[in-house]
């Protein structure tokens, strides 16, 4: 019986070249071009200085960043992973032209060069926004909390406390062995027994660890103190506590804004914020910053829920639409309703009882407001169902709550609905396929600016996958080739 063979591995071949083993629509082509256009047309942003013209000369930073777009476009993102591919794959082969870094070279260009990794993600987003694939017409905002690299355990002073003393303990035994050990020693002398010179070594290496962690736990209690937090991490000490699905976790808040056009992600930052609502204003702007424009239309969920910001936002942007949906406050909730008299400045409940002005300018859930209390509650045959407050009910009217009375209205019409219904399909989809790509250890790095630069990797793979999935490769190949990469 026939068997389809393979060729001869000890077959000579004159007339190959590392080139053919790459088809002409493989995607690595367009990988290849994108850092190659970015780098070669922006020189002057990755010339390196070198300090001496001794010893081995370092990989360029198109080799590296070709690495990391080629590791994180393949879920690759451990250093030792990406040198192991280095010699097997036949891609990375031909992408990198056949280098092998080392882990440690790999490792330390993603922590030491994180400007240059944004401005490679800065300048494809815009080749992308040029060439229509993204265009600022509807973009849905949202927040994902991205667990820390480290353990789940978190210090705080008590503990940090806790430990110093048992350490100071550890510290006082070893000292006091190292004396008996010296005064073995002098008796050995005398005698004229030869000692080792390993004596009361251990002890000495033990006393010069437990020093470095007594600092370690000063510098780390001086941080809480100072930034008057209740929690650090060991490991990453910038990582705050934050709730997520699994519990608390130390995470980061990494925020991304997706453009509806081709489902691109337009923009990413990472905070250290563990609630989303004061994060609608920072986004915006951080869009504005990146393309000098916002965008026409952004659709965020109720956890951006901040009607002070979502206001200002409106007054200083008066182009954009921001669709945020809107919970019902327990006045709206609950079966007794209140009307407002705009003429008398009062209110008056369903049952008709009165409630006047009490306080203004109090400052309720961070908003100002003005208070109003019921002074015809005595008696009322539903009070007990209305309220607790032994003085009678009380509301509290915001400074700007005919705005938001507005607002409300907008966003329970039918087109806001279904905005909302769109926002879910735009972006929860990207952060689902990111997590996946990440898998049980999603981050490398420490520190949130080291983080935003492993965001930032992940958000070009992504977008770099969604190119490739809209248009054939040798397409993208030209429009790539005819685009002006130079910054202006």
């Amino acid at each position: 019986m026939n068997y389809i063979e393979g060729t001869d591995r000890h077959q000579q071949n004159l007339l190959s070249s590392i080139d053919d083993w790459i088809t002409e629509d493989n995607p690595v082509r367009v990988i290849d071009s994108v850092i190659d256009s970015i780098v070669m047309n922006n020189k002057e942003r990755f010339e390196k200085v070198r300090e001496s013209d001794v010893g081995r000369p370092g990989y360029h930073d198109t080799t590296l960043l070709k690495l990391y777009c080629y590791g994180y476009f393949n879920s690759i993102s451990s250093s030792r992973r990406l040198e192991v591919e280095c010699y097997r794959n036949k891609e990375l082969i031909w992408l990198i032209e056949g280098l092998a870094p080392d882990h440690w070279t790999i490792s330390n260009y993603r922590k030491e060069n994180g400007e240059e990794i944004k401005f490679v993600t800065k300048k494809f987003r815009e080749f992308l926004r040029a060439k229509g694939y993204i265009r600022l017409q509807t973009v849905a905002i949202d927040g994902s909390k991205v667990k820390a690299n480290t353990n789940r355990e978190m210090l705080t002073i008590e503990k940090i406390e806790s430990r110093l003393e048992g350490l100071d303990k550890k510290m006082e035994s070893y000292l006091m062995k190292l004396s008996e050990t010296d005064k073995i020693d002098e008796v050995k002398d005398e005698l004229g027994i030869e000692e080792s010179e390993e004596s009361g070594k251990k002890y000495i290496e033990k006393i010069i660890e437990l020093k470095k962690q007594v600092e370690s736990l000063h510098e780390q209690k001086a941080i809480l103190e100072k930034e008057n937090r209740k929690y650090i991490s060991n490991a990453d000490r910038e990582a705050p506590l934050m709730k997520s699905r699994d519990g608390k976790i130390p995470a980061y808040n990494v925020q991304i804004a997706v453009d509806s056009a081709h489902y691109m992600i337009a923009d990413d930052e990472v905070v250290l914020d563990q609630s989303d609502n004061k994060m609608a204003p920072y986004m915006i702007g951080s869009l504005k910053e990146e393309y000098g424009d916002v965008p026409d239309e952004a659709l965020v969920d109720n956890g951006y829920n901040k009607l002070d910001l979502i206001e200002e936002i409106e007054k200083k942007e008066p182009g954009l639409k921001l669709y945020v949906p809107q919970q019902k406050t327990k006045e709206e909730k609950g079966a007794i309703s209140f009307e407002y008299d705009a003429d008398k400045d009062e209110y008056k409940c369903s049952e008709g009882k009165r409630l006047v002005l009490f306080q203004r300018n109090k400052i309720h859930r961070g908003s100002q407001s003005n208070v109003y209390r019921g002074i015809e509650c005595e008696g009322c045959p539903i009070r007990s169902q209305c309220t607790k407050a032994p003085k009678g009910r009380i509301l509290h009217r915001y400074v700007n709550q005919t705005w938001r009375d507005e607002y409300k209205k907008k966003m329970s019409s039918k087109e806001s609905t279904e905005k909302m219904k769109k926002r879910r399909s735009l972006v929860e989809h990207v952060f689902g396929t990111m997590k996946y790509w990440m898998g049980k250890i999603p981050l490398k790095l420490r520190g949130r600016d080291k983080v935003s630069t492993e965001i930032r990797l992940y958000a070009t793979a992504y977008n770099l996958k969604r190119l490739i999935n809209i248009d054939p490769v040798d397409e993208i190949l030209s429009k790539i080739m005819n685009y002006d990469w130079r910054t202006a």
